[in-house]
């Protein structure tokens, strides 16, 4: 693989905030994981290359249960700290509610700016798109989105895709904030990879846009 200026754009490193998630998922735990995460950051910097972090589990583990929004903000931190330039807050199993996202996020908030922040909602009980309205409350303007809601992670049975791209963009549309995307094309998209990969298409948006030209 040709590693050097041009070569990627961006590279990613995950951190877990809660540590069985770690243990299971990366095969280390968290203060071990900052360790391998080190060399490879300050080896992007040294080329040029941006580093972006996430922290995983940040609403809730599968083995562990409840994470303690202090927790999250002390690994959010610790990325920055390590030369990350934005932190992605992942509700890895998508078990986030509204009340619990804002608490989560204000504790970051004390240790990180907002506009160092993204967020990753996953939609496992149907909360994603409301969360993301906390955060938009909350003055974060990125948002990780997964066409179609295609996605998910072993190591989190049962939990689903990332949110879809098709239903944010929806909303942001409604909320007049406007991203770039135009949404009658994006449902193409997300409808055609479903198609090919033989799965359902996880969008609400998406399926009405579709279904809508049937007509």
């Amino acid at each position: 693989m040709r590693v050097g200026p041009g070569a990627v754009d961006e590279v990613a490193v995950f951190a877990s905030a809660s540590e069985l998630f770690s243990q299971k998922n990366i095969g280390c735990s968290i203060d071990e994981s900052f360790e391998r995460f080190r060399e490879v950051i300050d080896n992007a910097k040294d080329i040029g290359i941006p580093v972006r972090g996430y922290v995983s589990c940040v609403l809730g583990c599968p083995y562990s249960g409840k994470v303690e929004p202090k927790q999250v903000a002390v690994v959010a931190l610790k990325l920055a700290n390590l030369g990350c330039h934005e932190i992605s807050l992942g509700d890895t199993i998508g078990v986030g509610t509204p009340i619990a996202t804002r608490q989560m996020i204000n504790a970051v908030k004390v240790v990180l700016d907002s506009k160092q922040l993204a967020v990753h909602y996953h939609d496992t009980y149907g909360q994603a798109l409301a969360n993301i309205f906390v955060s938009l409350e909350e003055d974060i303007r990125t948002i990780d989105a997964s066409v179609a809601g295609l996605g998910g992670c072993p190591y989190a049975r049962g939990s689903s895709g990332n949110v879809a791209t098709e239903d944010v963009v929806y909303m942001l549309n409604g909320l007049g904030l406007g991203c770039g995307i135009h949404l009658e094309a994006l449902a193409s998209a997300g409808q055609y990879i479903t198609n090919e990969l033989g799965g359902e298409n996880n969008s609400k948006c998406g399926r009405a846009i579709v279904a809508r030209r049937d007509y």
